[in-house]
């Protein structure tokens, strides 16, 4: 009772100053909250990264709970693992959400003032940024761009990503290569020989650029992909819209983990199969409106494959690149508006999702054979299907649409209701043919009836 510790003690209805103040201690300084130098020590606002180790552990703390908590000595934290994937994750979203600057160059950040003043204007408000990490751009002005090009400051290693939205030059895209670390690029080149002026034609030159890592090209030549190839060592995704590629380009990047074609007409089953068994360690696979009939891979890592709109796709070879024996890992499949398709041989016990859309050839006999043999499928889509009668049984099934399948008959329904027990979304409007088909299920959530 000779001393007391605290000034104030709290009850139910709040504090109540101590009887003796006089023989309290006085309060230490209080810690500071800011790091010495940090921005927000001088001005505001401040940001997490200002405070102090303490004041960021107690707040990390409090945001992990008790994964950080040991109850022993000995004790080996099984959650260790998890509160490390939980930092990166959160440390990433920070980084793509608060530590990234977005510009529009139609977002009217300078009114009505010249190219040049907004571009300097833009400069004011990076400024007020000093810890970008990341630099995202639209851009549809060509005007616009190349003021960019001459007067755009940003802080030393920020990863950029462009959009364009017109053809940009080569000597262009060699000049935003070397002025900026770009990660991102979309971009539809221009040829050359379509220069009308300010720039010689000449070979592509360009220096390498080891932080590009995602790349979409547009309407471009071959000569413009095997550049891109070869000053791209890292690339990572890559994207080719609706280019003229006749032949595989000899220094694709080995660390392809994505790859999408979509409208490339002009090149051959054979040179295609080459490309792909190129890429050994592609895990998503993305072809579209592309004028193939038989291709032929091996990818041990691919988990995702899309082929779509390839109306010439033969059975054959949908049943090879199916095979678990060429494409071990595959969790994802969509043949989509592949319309010759009849009866191609799906038997991957890896096999979870598997769309169907716009397959009107497809029998109910290979579709019956496909869930007898994929027994991990969790999900189908066989929209605007022609089976009947097919017997659609699977214990891993949750969700099946079936829409404007306008020959499934009632048995089919009941059947599958029946062979499905862990089924909890069914879809089955716009099929006309559908009386009084048995709906009963223990489990089933959701199922869409409409204009049957």
């Amino acid at each position: 009772e000779d001393a007391c510790h605290v000034c104030l003690v709290f009850n139910c209805k709040g504090m109540i100053p101590c009887s003796r103040p006089s023989a309290c201690p006085p309060w230490p300084p209080p810690e500071p909250l800011l790091q010495p130098g940090a921005v927000g020590s001088t001005s505001s606002p401040w940001s997490f990264l200002d405070l102090t180790s303490p004041i960021r552990s107690q707040i990390l703390f409090n945001l992990v709970g008790d994964l950080l908590c040991y109850s022993g000595a000995n004790e080996v934290n099984i959650q260790l693992s998890i509160v490390r994937s939980t930092c990166r994750e959160l440390r990433d979203q920070i980084d793509e959400e608060c530590l990234t600057f977005n510009y529009d160059d139609n977002c009217g950040l300078g009114g009505n003032a010249r190219d040049r003043d907004e571009i300097i204007l833009l400069n004011d408000w990076i400024k007020r940024h000093p810890r970008l990490k990341y630099f995202e751009c639209m851009i549809r002005n060509a005007a616009k761009f190349r003021v960019m090009l001459e007067e755009l400051q940003l802080p030393a290693n920020t990863r950029c990503s462009f959009v364009f939205e017109f053809k940009v030059s080569s000597h262009e895209v060699e000049q935003l290569l070397r002025r900026f670390c770009v990660r991102k690029l979309s971009v539809m080149p221009e040829e050359e020989k379509e220069v009308s002026g300010g720039y010689p034609n000449r070979p592509l030159t360009w220096k390498v650029t080891p932080s590009l890592q995602v790349l979409c090209l547009r309407s471009c030549s071959e000569e413009i992909v095997k550049s891109f190839f070869s000053v791209s060592p890292k690339l990572r995704r890559l994207q080719v819209v609706d280019s003229k590629i006749q032949s595989i380009p000899s220094n694709i990047s080995q660390n392809l983990t994505s790859l999408s074609l979509t409208g490339i007409t002009n090149l051959p089953d054979e040179q295609l199969s080459k490309l792909l068994m190129a890429c050994q360690n592609l895990r998503s696979l993305y072809i579209a409106k592309c004028h193939i009939s038989h291709i032929s891979f091996a990818l041990p890592q691919l988990e995702l494959l899309s082929v779509t709109h390839c109306r010439q796709l033969t059975d054959q070879c949908a049943t090879e690149i199916l095979s678990p024996a060429n494409n071990p890992c595959l969790r994802f499949v969509d043949l989509s508006e592949c319309r010759s398709l009849t009866a191609p041989t799906v038997e991957h016990p890896e096999l979870e999702v598997a769309w169907l859309m716009n397959c009107p050839q497809l029998t109910g006999q290979a579709v019956s054979a496909m869930f007898r043999a994929c027994t991990s499928l969790t999900a189908v889509n066989l929209v605007q299907s022609s089976i009947e009668n097919a017997l659609l049984a699977s214990s891993s099934l949750r969700t099946l649409e079936l829409t404007t399948s306008q020959k499934l008959a009632d048995g089919a329904v009941t059947q599958l209701l029946e062979n499905c027990p862990n089924l909890s979304f069914l879809d089955v409007g716009h099929c006309c043919q559908l009386v009084e088909p048995r709906l009963a299920h223990p489990i089933l959530e959701t199922i869409l009836l409409s204009f049957c």
